[in-house]
């Protein structure tokens, strides 16, 4: 194609940066995998492209929750040309008349989406539940996918978004600072408390988080927890392992609640309890417990939540 080029990094381990068109690109200097990397370049920029990934499962019939976040995802411009969603639903039941129904009406309301392309929508097993899903979600972003592209994780406890604008600003944080890793809504410091009260923990709140395909696979062939069983381990070795792998490899995380914030194992915490059914700034998306307890913001959400859903309903009849 006119105007773009191909660029390859050679076994980039320890390369700091490279100069293109007078643009200098962080390729971070700890953590590289010992690989060649393939860039796409036009016009001097990096070519990206843009994946979101949702996780559910599907315990309930009406798929209430689900079918707020896809409506609202479906409604909120995310500011970007294209974004190619993927849906995995975990199987904790078998599937019904209604699972068919909604994944038919899924397949509707984001036929012909002027920026949000529908690649797949399946089912899966629940092994790992949100992990799993991850892990399975990676998988099919990693055939069309190159390193440098943008992957942003929601599960249904996640809702949103809220705003517009929303992808492009997760994008912006995650780009505000060298070495970021994941950019979350919220970050926790403190420890599951069934296993410790440590507070120097810090770790991104895997409801909703932006990364990208290249820290992905530094993971290596299995996402973190995608085979526990006990939710106690799928926290420890999913959602808190994930960010402690990249803070020890010295990269950092950062998040919406905190923009300010590039955070470490050494930072101070700027809050001594779970953040996120406190959160002060505005948010894109939001955790399911923040409505639980914020009553008045729970009862504002009802009737549009409501109407949101008898529409997808509408669409699927």
């Amino acid at each position: 194609m006119a105007g773009e080029d191909w660029v390859l990094l050679n076994s980039v381990r320890g390369q700091k940066s490279f100069q293109l068109n007078f643009k200098v690109f962080s390729l971070f200097s700890s953590g590289l995998p010992n690989k060649d990397i393939k860039l796409k370049i036009k016009s001097g920029e990096i070519v990206r492209k843009y994946f979101h990934c949702y996780a559910t499962a599907n315990e309930s019939r009406l798929y209430s929750k689900d079918i707020q976040n896809l409506m609202r995802i479906k409604n909120c411009n995310p500011a970007l040309d294209k974004i190619v969603l993927f849906i995995a639903i975990s199987k904790v039941k078998e599937i019904s008349s209604y699972d068919e129904f909604f994944v038919k009406t899924v397949k509707k309301i984001f036929l012909g989406h002027p920026s949000i392309e529908l690649r797949e929508i399946y089912f899966k097993d629940n092994t790992g539940r949100d992990f799993s899903s991850f892990q399975s979600l990676f998988e099919k972003v990693k055939i069309s996918a190159d390193p440098e592209d943008y992957i942003l994780f929601q599960n249904r406890s996640g809702y949103g978004p809220f705003h517009e604008n929303w992808y492009r600003q997760f994008v912006k944080q995650f780009e505000k600072f060298d070495s970021i890793s994941l950019c979350g809504s919220t970050i926790n410091f403190l420890d599951h408390p069934k296993r410790s009260l440590r507070n120097d923990l810090p770790h991104v709140q895997t409801y909703s988080f932006l990364t990208k395909v290249y820290f992905m696979d530094m993971l290596g062939k299995a996402f973190p927890a995608s085979n526990e069983t006990k939710k106690l381990d799928i926290v420890l070795n999913g959602e808190i392992e994930m960010s402690q792998f990249f803070l020890r490899n010295n990269f950092k995380i950062t998040c919406m609640e905190w923009p300010d914030l590039a955070i470490s194992n050494q930072t101070i915490p700027p809050i001594s309890s779970d953040i996120k059914t406190k959160v002060k700034a505005k948010h894109y998306f939001y955790h399911r417990m923040y409505f639980r307890k914020n009553k008045i913001k729970k009862l504002g959400q009802i009737i549009p939540g409501m109407v949101l859903w008898m529409n997808f309903v509408k669409q699927g009849l």
